[in-house]
C-alpha cells in the first residue's frame, strides 16, 4: 500500500474515530474518574473521596435491590428471547410455511415502535381499573386480579414479557439470515440416516447458527444490563423495590445531585458488562472449538 493510500485510509476513518473518542471514550473515562469524587454539580469543585462511593453501594439497600432486579431481568428475558426467536425462525423458514414476508414484517414491527408508545399502550392494557386485560378476564368470570404494575413480582414479570415481545422480531430476522447460509445437503443426509425433525434441528440447525446465537446472547445481555426505558415507561415512573434497576437508580441519583454516586453505579454496570461478556465469549468459544 502506497503512502497516499495509507493517508487516505486514515483520513477515511478519522471522523468516526473522533466521534467514538468524543462521545464514547471520553465520557467513559470521565465517569470512571467521577466515581472517585463527591460532587453535586454547580460551581463547587468535586471532592476526592476515593472508594467511599463504592463502599456506600454495598450498604445501600436500593442499590442491592436494583442489582438483583437487573440480573433477574437479564436471566429471565435474554435466553427466552433468543430461544423463542430461534424456534420462530425455524418455523418461518420451513418449506411448508406460507406468508413468510408478511409474518417477518409483523414479528419485526414491535422492534421499530417507540418505547414510549409501547409503554403507554401496555400500561393501558394492564391498568388495574380500566385495562383491557382485566376486562377480558372479567368476561370469562375472573374478577379478582392483582394490580399488574404494582403488586409483588407481577410488574417485573410483565416487564420481561413486554421486553421479549419487543425484541424477538430483531432476533428472528437475524436468525433467518443465518438459516439462509445453512448447507441444505446436511438436511438431506440426516433424513437419509433416519434422523427425526427435532434431531435435525438440534444437531444441525442449532449448531450451524451458533455464531448468531453467540452474537444475540452477548448483545442481548449487554442491552439488558442497561435496561432503563422499558421499566421507566411501563411502571409510569412509580417503580417499586422489585422493579427498580441499575440504570433507573443512576437516573434517580443524578436527579438528586449525587453525581459521584451515580457514576459509581455506572462503573458497576461497566465492570459487570465486561465480566459477563468475557464469560459468554469464552463459553461460546469453547463450545465452537468442540463442535
Amino acid at each position: 500500500m502506497s503512502a497516499r493510500q495509507t493517508s487516505n485510509a486514515y483520513a477515511f476513518i478519522a471522523f468516526p474515530l473522533a466521534v467514538l473518542f468524543v462521545f464514547t471514550l471520553l465520557p467513559t473515562i470521565a465517569g470512571l474518574g467521577l466515581s472517585l469524587f463527591q460532587w453535586s454539580g454547580g460551581q463547587e469543585w468535586p471532592a476526592f473521596i476515593g472508594l467511599t462511593n463504592f463502599r456506600g453501594l454495598i450498604a445501600d439497600e436500593r442499590f442491592v435491590a436494583s442489582l438483583r432486579n437487573t440480573l433477574i431481568f437479564v436471566v429471565a428475558s435474554v435466553p427466552p428471547t433468543v430461544l423463542i426467536a430461534f424456534a420462530l425462525a425455524v418455523a418461518i423458514d420451513a418449506d411448508w410455511f406460507v406468508g413468510k414476508s408478511v409474518t417477518r414484517t409483523m414479528v419485526f414491527m414491535p422492534t421499530i415502535v417507540s418505547i414510549v408508545a409501547i409503554g403507554f399502550v401496555w400500561r393501558w392494557l394492564l391498568d388495574a381499573e380500566a385495562g383491557l386485560l382485566n376486562w377480558l378476564l372479567g368476561l370469562v368470570g375472573v374478577t379478582q386480579t392483582p394490580a399488574w404494575l404494582t403488586d409483588g413480582w407481577w410488574p417485573m414479570a410483565w416487564i420481561v414479557i413486554v421486553s421479549i415481545w419487543q425484541k424477538i422480531g430483531f432476533c428472528v430476522v437475524l436468525y433467518m439470515a443465518a438459516l439462509g447460509s445453512v448447507n441444505r445437503n446436511l438436511y438431506e443426509a440426516a433424513e437419509l440416516d433416519g434422523a427425526s425433525r427435532l434431531q435435525v434441528i438440534w444437531h444441525i440447525t442449532w449448531n450451524q447458527v451458533r455464531p448468531m446465537t453467540a452474537f444475540l446472547m452477548v448483545t442481548g445481555v449487554i442491552s439488558a444490563l442497561q435496561v432503563f426505558d422499558m421499566v421507566f415507561m411501563l411502571t409510569g415512573q412509580q417503580e417499586t423495590a422489585r422493579t427498580t434497576v441499575l440504570n433507573l437508580e443512576i437516573y434517580r441519583q443524578f436527579t438528586q445531585g449525587s453525581y459521584g454516586y451515580a457514576a459509581a453505579i455506572g462503573v458497576v454496570i461497566f465492570v459487570l458488562t465486561m465480566i459477563v461478556t468475557a464469560v459468554q465469549l469464552a463459553w461460546f468459544g469453547r463450545r465452537g472449538a468442540r463442535a
